[in-house]
């Protein structure tokens, strides 16, 4: 009777499990990667609904001629409530910069574009 694993089994073993390991974390790597940017989509979207909602309050200081451009810095739509406190940028995991702003683009009579400007 044996007590133990013999030193041929054992190598199979870790032979298998390195094999497992190849094939799996670049997979795991792939979905992280697809995950954050995901994320930076989204965050980009609520940073973007935070100024809309900003100028459906304040109206009158939307941009008035087509091209024109108005732009305001994260941390003022975050003090004025408009978008979370613990809002980060995904990318970085911190804080967005102070210099960071969103900006509305009118596009048409009643069309405005919404854009992030991380200054990065």
């Amino acid at each position: 009777m044996k007590n133990g694993f013999t030193l041929a089994e054992l190598l199979g073993v870790i032979a298998i499990l390195g094999i497992i390991a190849m094939i799996t974390v670049p997979v795991i790597d792939r979905s992280l990667d697809q995950g954050r940017s995901n994320l930076s989509k989204a965050q980009v979207k609520q940073l973007e609904k935070g100024l809309e909602d900003y100028y459906a309050e304040h109206i009158r200081e939307l941009p008035k001629n087509i091209g024109d451009r108005k732009c305001m810095k994260i941390n003022d739509l975050q003090n004025k409530g408009y978008l979370p406190l613990d809002i980060k940028n995904p990318s970085t995991g911190d804080n967005y910069s102070s210099v960071a702003e969103v900006c509305a683009k009118k596009t048409g009579d009643n069309n405005f574009e919404y854009e992030v400007d991380l200054h990065e």
